[in-house]
């Protein structure tokens, strides 16, 4: 019997944990002004609590988010090379200009939002500054609907740019699938959900039918999504082919399969009940932005373990530095800094967190 060794090199991964941050951060910011702009757009009254949450989470993630894809780029300098040539067949070229107007339309439609929530009188240093970050006295909602529109446009084609940039990678059967792009879009509109549900419940003024009105957006996109990942395994291909063999020869991959079915399983087991307590609902959202957050982590980190040739599969361990887990605490801990100081900031309103509820 002839017995033949087969070497698979370790290959490092190209794509680090930063781009987990970004995809994450920026499905944050899409979903909640999809969340947002629909709320406005639709006839009947509005919510205005919840249109300061969303506000606030649009602020912070839209900021946060490009940070992670400069990051993520390993030399950021280059990023002015997408506007130095033309290239319609890449997806990432399209985000290079789709991103910018993204960011301008979100920034600008978060500041309408928060806008009504600043203070009008300056009484001390915060209120001094929410007074001065008001710009004057004028009124914005004549520009809050037409940017609504624009915003959720805009959000659209985020949505789809970072699904297809990485659908678009044919080298990698796991990625290589039109159900990519959805899974992507519904599980942020989900941890966008479940994100708000956590803000309602943080941010001063709790309002009760502010949850009522996300947890109908959290069963909506929950129940999408895992629509969308049976189509997925029933119908996804070379994707779904390659994902079955992995789990066949792969005990990590066995192991991420059993956190994807108990995820789920938890999450459509508290979604089916009416009327939540207060620690179910917060800690089922919780479960939706753990879900969206995890489900990237699979798709764009432990993808790359897959060999694209060779048997076997690569070993990843997470650095501790800023190309792992420093990077990822840090990503989380500048979006906190920048909720806390959104949440000062409207709190010294009068007609702020307490009035929006």
């Amino acid at each position: 019997m002839d017995i033949k060794e087969i070497l698979t090199p370790d290959i490092a991964i190209t794509w680090l944990p930063w781009a987990v941050q970004y995809f994450f951060m920026m499905g944050l910011a899409y979903s909640a002004v999809w969340i947002a702009a629909l709320t406005i757009i639709r006839p009947g009254a509005k919510d205005r609590r919840l249109l300061t949450l969303c506000g606030s989470l649009i602020l912070s993630t839209a900021i946060v988010a490009p940070v992670a894809l400069l990051a993520d780029l390993h030399q950021p300098a280059r990023a002015w090379h997408f506007y130095m040539q033309l290239r319609p067949d890449s997806w990432m070229w399209y985000g290079a200009w789709l991103l910018p107007l993204f960011m301008a339309a979100a920034l600008a439609f978060a500041y309408l939002l928060l806008r009504p929530s600043l203070p009008t009188q300056p009484k001390d240093g915060w209120s001094r500054l929410g007074y001065w970050l008001r710009l004057g006295n004028w009124q914005g909602e004549p520009w809050l609907k037409p940017l609504a529109w624009v915003a959720l446009l805009s959000g659209l084609s985020i949505a789809l740019y970072t699904g297809m940039e990485t659908m678009a990678i044919k080298a990698r059967p796991l990625w290589h699938s039109y159900w990519l792009p959805p899974l992507f879009a519904a599980s942020a509109l989900a941890a966008g959900s479940g994100m708000l549900i956590w803000l309602n419940r943080l941010f001063n003024g709790h309002k009760q039918e502010t949850d009522k009105q996300l947890l109908l957006w959290l069963r909506g996109s929950f129940a999408l999504f895992a629509l969308l990942l049976i189509g997925w395994a029933l119908s996804g291909g070379n994707s779904a082919n390659e994902a079955r063999l992995l789990l066949g020869d792969s005990p990590s991959w066995q192991l991420a399969a059993i956190w994807v079915l108990a995820t789920l399983a938890l999450l459509a087991l508290l979604l089916a009940f009416r009327h939540l307590p207060r620690w179910a609902l917060l800690f089922g959202s919780f479960a939706a932005i753990h879900l969206a957050w995890g489900f990237r982590w699979l798709v764009l980190i432990q993808a790359q373990t897959d060999p694209k040739y060779g048997a076997g599969t690569y070993f990843y361990e997470l650095p501790w530095g800023p190309q792992g887990l420093l990077g990822i605490l840090g990503t989380f801990g500048l979006w906190l800094a920048l909720i806390t100081l959104i949440s000062e900031l409207i709190r010294q309103s009068a007609t702020g967190l307490k009035g929006a509820a």
